[in-house]
């Protein structure tokens, strides 16, 4: 083998490694990454395994909650709101990265410069934007995010 295919291979080796790593140290449970949970029908491998991780427990049928700070709500049987909270009393404290590199604690004029102007904007703080694919909502207590809204577009 010459030399130009060794480097070149060595080189192939070492991306992919970097690749599988950095993929084994991301969640498919958080993030930007749990958008695409949205629209999930209630009986598919996805969302049992989004329940699973999150050690959701069913209030009904189209209603789960965990403790680890996370809300599932369905709407004609699929996947349409998912709930992220901070340090909430009956929801517990959500510890992953949040989409839209949002991170708890911020103020609402940090989340407008991170992703613009909302669609929808109230004196309380509550902002509402409007993604590609879905509706984000922040919430705030005294000024500073609390809880996120992911929600299927219409399903608001």
């Amino acid at each position: 083998m010459n030399n130009k295919i060794r480097v070149v291979s060595v080189a192939i080796v070492v991306t992919l490694l970097c690749s599988y790593s950095v993929a084994q140290n991301t969640s498919v449970y958080e993030g930007d990454v749990l958008t695409l949970f949205l629209g999930k029908g209630a009986a598919s491998q996805e969302l049992k395994d989004l329940k699973s991780n999150f050690k959701c427990e069913m209030a009904n049928e189209t209603h789960y909650l965990s403790n680890s700070g996370i809300e599932l709500i369905l709407r004609s049987g699929v996947l349409s709101e998912i709930h992220i909270y901070s340090g909430s009393a009956v929801y517990g404290n959500f510890t992953g990265k949040l989409p839209n590199n949002l991170k708890f604690g911020m103020y609402s004029s940090d989340i407008k410069r991170l992703l613009g102007k909302p669609v929808v904007s109230y004196n309380n703080g509550y902002i509402e934007y409007e993604l590609a694919n879905y509706t984000l909502s922040c919430w705030f207590e005294s000024g500073k995010l609390n809880q996120i809204g992911i929600a299927q577009k219409g399903s608001l």
